[in-house]
């Protein structure tokens, strides 16, 4: 990931992301969704998104836009199905620049200082942090089953297919007992805290910079610009 743009503030990053897909909602001329398509696909080269982590993303994103244009040509005119496509390319590629290099650490501190209250913010990191913790659970499960020879791979026969949420049972069951009891384990530990009674603090602190100053004027002026070009 690229270091200048690591050093932009997170919430400078998270605004440029909103203006871009206000941006794109506000466009009808395809001129103006083209310049923005090519401004979100730049924001991926700029931030240096490694090729590891698009690799299992770009094939689900090509379909998306696929699917897109295949419903608008049906509906609409092709011009309308390429302005769709544009707005589409300007959906993905910013939010994948910001969310891809995100720091899940500064999550919760990023959305409290851009106005949420703590409950929020805080519901917002924890999500953050128990997503993975989730998905390792499954992996520990699923490879504990597989070990005590419980077959997970459903056969090639349509019956089989048709059971498949039966044989994911004796996955999902414990991974949800074991996530509900982490969740009260982490209330209760909130609770003891007096967490809600009053402000609270954070650990890290965000500072805006010359340069988030420019960036957010960047994203302003981004905004902006669709919303004169539409009434034009």
């Amino acid at each position: 990931m690229s270091d200048f743009w690591q050093r932009f503030d997170p919430r400078t990053r998270v605004v440029l992301l909103v203006a871009m897909s206000l941006a794109a909602l506000i466009a009808q001329s395809w001129r103006t969704l083209a310049g923005l398509a090519a401004l979100s696909l730049s924001l991926l080269v700029v931030a240096r998104v490694p090729w590891s982590r698009l690799r299992l993303i770009w094939r689900g994103a090509v379909l998306v836009v696929a699917f897109i244009v295949g419903v608008n040509l049906i509906a609409r005119s092709p011009a309308e199905a390429a302005q769709q496509a544009l707005r589409a390319v300007v959906m993905l590629g910013a939010p994948l620049a910001v969310v891809l290099t995100f720091d899940p650490a500064l999550l919760g501190i990023t959305f409290r200082r851009l106005g949420l209250p703590d409950r929020w913010a805080f519901a917002l990191d924890l999500t953050a942090r128990f997503t993975p913790m989730l998905a390792r659970d499954f992996r520990t499960t699923m490879d504990a089953q597989r070990a005590r020879g419980y077959e997970l791979e459903p056969r090639r026969g349509v019956r089989d297919l048709l059971t498949v949420g039966r044989r994911l049972a004796p996955l999902i069951v414990p991974v949800v007992v074991r996530a509900v009891l982490d969740a009260e384990d982490r209330a209760n530990a909130m609770d003891l805290r007096a967490f809600g009674s009053g402000p609270r603090t954070w650990l890290r602190t965000l500072r805006f910079t010359p340069r988030d100053y420019g960036l957010l004027a960047f994203a302003l002026l981004v905004l902006t610009l669709s919303a004169l070009l539409r009434t034009w």
